[in-house]
């Protein structure tokens, strides 16, 4: 047994077993320990009796737990008739009703139609329905959904909205990953547009990606108020100990039923959960069920994003984790304090937002686990007896410092060496850009003057913090070199960006000037065939997966996406790359390029499996 308990593997187990779609016994699960069959069955008992109570059945924890009368899937049902509109198709299917396309006749548009489940239709739902509808029709702000007509048909209310054309958040992340920038601008608007709900007296209570619309432009747009609150509103609609709302991005004090915590502060938290995502590429809870989720907002820390990606900047992070505090009162004090902190550091000012240190993180650990914290702390003094008395046998603190001082001129050694490759890699990615003459300089920067990189102003190199330093998150979160230019500049590689870290983790000494008799190499050795499977994926594969359209969030030109950060090529083995696998595949829904498109000849097919080979290595700058 790996856990500190065997009931508590045994119910992972039974969790597992429930992902995949498998029914297991108890006696199937003790086959080597019959003596727990009784308890375990007691246990998966109490939780499958709690989880109907909470109504959060569904194995997915980012779907919205709408209460134990609202988890039933609607049965298909014909289009319905309504006058005054032509229905034309289902859109969506969610927790109280369904969503059609519809044309409305008067004016001529076309719309967004939700109309309550007959499956559904019981008094509590009518009376959330209702709730959205009132609720939204209530906002009129360019970044929500916008109410055109609520009524009744047949008993069963609807009301017609916007009909919004570009899809979910959720769904462009499938697609693409944002760079902090533009996530910090998208909350942003997310923020001021929760504040103005707030202000109306709304609360949302289900802020999550997928909720989040987007408009043709690109302008975000909140939709589905089926659990918004009025704040004003003290009916017994909602019950305190009931749970409702999307557990991945659930407020602790609506994990835990609490009505009389929910507010404003409630969606704040949505909002950091919405950040935090678009940082890391994942929610900040997201456990093997509902219930597994549940668990970790109430009782676990957020994991800081940077844990999972590359170049997020240390304010965006504190911001996001603000947003995520426990209790109400330690986040921001509405949306819209959210959403000028966001303003703040998108200005490049100083955030209001702290960053959480060892020293406070272990404090809030504390206060969750004062027992177990007690136990360690005990463990630990013993083990400082006997340690200590070794120490004091070997080393004195004068070899400590010692030891600390070397490590430094390692660092900075190594930062010395690295210095004339750092400079041959920003003349050669950067300097196009931010050189020193006057016609092509942009942003006032010379990136070769090591005066202004190091400028504690600018911070676009922070000697020794690589993670502060805007230059690396800029090359990290991919808008340096720009993107519109992606089909000649290249992405700077891993390689590079290990480089340019180490110089910087060494205090980013004074580059040296040019050497004519000494030239310095290139870090990444120039390839042939680096050179022709760009033109081939340029040829076969950019109109799907240039950086402005990302599908399945390949960036095709973008090197360290794809063998580092996605990892669908395995450089010298071209049998493990999944993307070689969909340029060679028989299977016509999942091959590249897809349809009717010409596939690639079988030379250019040996071109791409050699240049895996040989260690796919960068692509080239196009001149």
């Amino acid at each position: 047994m790996t856990t500190d308990h065997p009931i508590d593997e045994l119910m992972h187990r039974w969790e597992t077993a429930r992902q995949d779609g498998r029914d297991v016994l108890p006696e199937e699960l003790c086959a080597d320990c019959t003596e727990f069959v009784g308890e375990l069955a007691a246990r998966i008992h109490a939780v499958t009796n709690m989880e109907s109570v909470l109504g959060v059945s569904h194995p997915d924890p980012r779907l919205t737990v709408h209460g134990p009368t609202e988890i039933a899937h609607a049965d298909a049902e014909p289009l319905p008739r309504i006058p005054g509109y032509d229905v034309l198709r289902i859109i969506d299917q969610g927790g109280m009703g369904v969503v059609y396309e519809a044309r409305q006749l008067k004016p001529s548009r076309t719309v967004a139609l939700k109309m309550i489940s007959n499956a559904r239709a019981g008094p509590k739902a009518i009376a959330r329905f209702r709730t959205e509808a009132e609720a939204a029709a209530r906002l009129l702000h360019p970044n929500f959904v916008q109410i055109f007509q609520v009524d009744e048909v047949k008993g069963r209310p609807f009301f017609s909205m916007e009909y919004v054309t570009g899809g979910s958040l959720a769904q462009l992340l499938t697609r693409e990953t944002l760079t902090p920038r533009k996530s910090a601008e998208l909350v942003e608007t997310l923020a001021k547009a929760a504040h103005f709900a707030h202000e109306h007296g709304i609360v949302h209570r289900d802020l999550k990606p997928g909720n989040v619309m987007l408009a043709a432009d690109g302008t975000p747009k909140i939709a589905d108020f089926g659990l918004a609150k009025r704040l004003d509103d003290d009916s017994a609609q909602t019950h305190t100990g009931e749970i409702l709302g999307t557990p991945s991005y659930m407020a602790p004090e609506q994990a835990e039923g609490k009505k009389e915590l929910i507010g404003p502060a409630t969606d704040v938290y949505a909002l950091g959960a919405i950040l935090y995502e678009l940082l890391a590429g994942r929610p900040p809870f997201q456990g093997i069920s509902p219930l597994d989720s549940l668990r970790q907002v109430v009782a676990n820390e957020p994991t800081p994003p940077s844990r999972f990606a590359v170049g997020v900047p240390r304010d965006l992070e504190a911001i996001c984790l603000k947003c995520l505090e426990k209790s109400p009162g330690q986040r921001y004090t509405s949306a819209h304090a959210l959403a000028d902190d966001l303003r703040r550091f998108l200005h490049g000012q100083p955030v209001t937002a702290r960053h959480i240190g060892p020293i406070r993180r272990a404090g809030k650990a504390a206060r969750r686990h004062p027992q177990a914290v007690a136990l360690a702390l005990a463990l630990f003094v013993l083990a400082c007896v006997g340690l200590g008395y070794l120490i004091a046998l070997f080393r004195t603190p004068d070899q400590a410092l010692e030891n600390i001082e070397e490590t430094k001129q390692r660092l900075r050694q190594k930062a010395e060496e690295q210095a004339p490759l750092v400079r041959e890699i920003l003349q050669r990615n950067c300097y196009e850009c931010h050189g020193d003459e006057f016609n092509i300089v942009e942003k006032n920067l010379d990136i070769l003057n090591h005066q202004q990189l190091v400028d504690s102003v600018r911070r676009i190199v922070v000697p020794g913090s690589p993670g502060d330093s805007r230059l690396i998150q800029r090359i990290a979160d991919g808008s340096m070199p720009p993107e519109e230019e992606e089909l000649r500049l290249p992405r700077v590689s891993e390689k590079e960006l290990t480089i340019l870290t180490d110089w910087i983790l060494g205090g980013a000494p004074p580059l040296p000037p040019v050497d004519p008799q000494a030239p310095v190499s290139s870090a990444e050795p120039s390839s042939k065939l680096a050179v022709q499977t760009k033109k081939i994926f340029h040829k076969h594969c950019y109109e799907c997966h240039k950086s402005a359209k990302a599908e399945s969030g390949i960036k095709i030109m973008h090197h360290r996406l794809l063998v580092t950060v996605r990892k669908v090529v395995v450089p010298g083995k071209p049998e493990e790359s999944e993307l070689f696998k969909l340029l060679t595949t028989d299977d016509e829904e999942a091959r590249m390029p897809p349809g009717k498109r010409k596939r690639l000849s079988e030379q250019e097919i040996d071109v791409v499996r050699r240049w895996i080979v040989e260690g796919a290595l960068p692509f080239p700058k196009t001149e």
